[in-house]
């Protein structure tokens, strides 16, 4: 949802790190002076006109010019030529994607509203250039364009351009029930709320329906209060809509791995005939007849004598050959039982996310999506902690990868995640696939790496209570009597495409109850 206005109150926007067309703005325009705000008459561009320091390069001026087009909107950076320096979105539309050395170039389609001045127009003014007054106006504003009466239009043209010119307001939200009445889960459709500058005369022909009308005192509020509204119920649809995804790859995974194990199951089932492919081989040995990579023998439990052909590495003996065919068959005995325990504990985990389709599905508040998300972290979905509101000071930057570090009582050094990006960097980057990790359930905090040098495959009591107290006193839970930590080796740690910082899925865990408890002998953070 592109806006350009003038915003009624301040607003506070998250910090986040910088994308590449962020920070070169940053290094082209720090110290640059704005000196203009030029908006294109008869299109949704803006031009900002920037005057910049001495440079050695000589560079004096730049143009960010933005396009707010809905999904085509893009920022241009320009040069005092006009040509493409960068721009933020790369666009699917080959005839409107900028290239960069190239002169800028308008977005097509207003090229009829060339030399045309904002104000009053009779029918002679454009009738070489539109065949009625709804076609000049549709591409400007659909609403305004269908509200034309069919007798006066050409006077009701001229009255909305006249406003235009003389800036004589009238702004409204037209929406399907009072704005106060919208929550985060109701659906949104294209026009259910609409921000006007001028009042329809007759919003029911337009919408098809009756609408709501809200009233302001300028086009910057309404825009503010439907803009704003819009984006809160589309953040919430945008947070629902994400959960619910991980949700059903969650299931299409489990789908996948109950394939893969069921074919196993039936390659371990099948481990029998690997046993009579081996007593046939040995009962042949002086009568087998080699080929290239077979030995053809007869059949020991076939009264007829039948032949079998036992494949065979040529570089090792009848005997080896046989060896290696009792060793696969007993494998495959041993598999049987895991496989099996396996395929049941996959599919009672299928059964749990299904369970969670329809709840994500059927989220209405947020604090549908806080049940979900804790049911999620007991499946193992480690979930980042919360974006400061927007009402808040802004945070200070912290300096990257710094981590708590502090000895268990084994001697085992235990590292302590800060922030959620920090929790990232610990997790996939200082720590080893062998170390163990931990994290309070359905909470956000630190993650916790114990690091294992020695490869063990448990950690000795001491330290593992040691480091999921350390999770628990680090988490949301802080304040309570028992807190739940997920424990597991970093290997089984994974972080699907998209999750935000911090946030991270378990493949394998256990869980451990202890009292949030602050680390005994913390010795630096690093």
């Amino acid at each position: 949802m592109p806006r350009f206005h003038l915003a009624v109150r301040a607003r506070r926007f998250h910090e986040e790190p910088p994308d590449p067309f962020a920070a070169l703005l940053d290094r082209e325009l720090t110290g640059a002076i704005l000196t203009a705000v030029e908006p294109a008459p008869w299109d949704r561009v803006v031009r900002l006109r920037w005057r910049l320091p001495l440079r050695d390069d000589g560079a004096t001026l730049r143009t960010v010019v933005v396009e707010l087009l809905g999904r085509s909107a893009n920022l241009v950076l320009l040069d005092e030529l006009g040509a493409v320096l960068a721009y933020c979105r790369d666009l699917r539309s080959a005839f409107r994607a900028p290239a960069v050395g190239r002169r800028y170039e308008p977005p097509p389609g207003r090229e009829a509203y060339a030399g045309l001045p904002a104000g009053p127009l009779d029918a002679r003014s454009i009738a070489g250039r539109f065949v009625t007054p709804a076609e000049f106006l549709a591409p400007l504003c659909k609403p305004l364009a269908l509200d034309l009466p069919v007798e006066r239009s050409t006077e009701r043209l001229e009255e909305i351009l006249l406003s235009l010119k003389m800036q004589a307001w009238s702004p409204v939200v037209y929406s399907g029930r009072p704005l106060e009445a919208y929550v985060e889960g109701d659906p949104v459709g294209r026009d259910e709320i609409v921000p006007l500058a001028l009042a329809l005369q007759s919003p029911e022909r337009v919408f098809g329906g009756d609408r709501v009308v809200s009233r302001y005192d300028s086009p910057s509020e309404a825009t503010e209060v439907a803009c704003t509204l819009l984006e809160r119920l589309r953040d919430f649809r945008d947070r629902r809509d994400h959960l619910a995804a991980q949700v059903r790859h969650e299931v299409e995974r489990c789908d996948v791995l109950l394939g893969k194990l069921q074919r196993e199951l039936d390659a371990a089932r099948r481990s029998d005939e690997l046993r009579r492919l081996a007593e046939a081989l040995l009962a042949g040995l002086r009568t087998a007849r080699l080929e290239k990579d077979a030995a053809v023998v007869a059949d020991p439990y076939d009264p007829s004598g039948a032949l079998l052909r036992v494949p065979i590495d040529p570089a090792r003996s009848l005997q080896e050959n046989a060896q290696l065919l009792f060793a696969r068959w007993k494998k495959g005995r041993r598999g049987l039982v895991t496989i099996e325990t396996r395929i049941e504990a996959v599919r009672s985990r299928r059964d749990e996310w299904r369970g969670l389709e329809t709840p994500a599905a059927a989220a209405r508040t947020r604090d549908d999506l806080d049940r979900l998300k804790e049911a999620m972290g007991r499946l193992g979905v480690v979930h980042a902690a919360p974006a400061k509101t927007r009402g808040a000071a802004p945070r200070r930057k912290e300096v990257p990868a710094r981590v708590r570090r502090f000895t268990s009582p084994d001697g085992f050094v235990i590292l302590v995640g800060k922030s959620g990006e920090e929790n990232d960097t610990l997790t996939f980057r200082v720590a080893s696939p062998n170390d163990f990790w931990l994290h309070a359930a359905g909470q956000p905090g630190a993650h916790v790496v114990v690091r294992n040098p020695q490869r063990l495959k448990s950690l000795p009591e001491p330290t593992l209570r040691a480091a999921a107290q350390a999770a628990a006193f680090y988490s949301g839970a802080r304040a309570e009597g028992k807190v739940e930590v997920h424990y597991t080796q970093r290997r089984y740690v994974h972080k699907g495409k998209g999750m935000p910082s911090g946030q991270v899925l378990l493949r394998r865990f256990r869980s451990i109850q202890v009292a949030p408890r602050p680390p005994a002998s913390t010795l630096e953070d690093v």
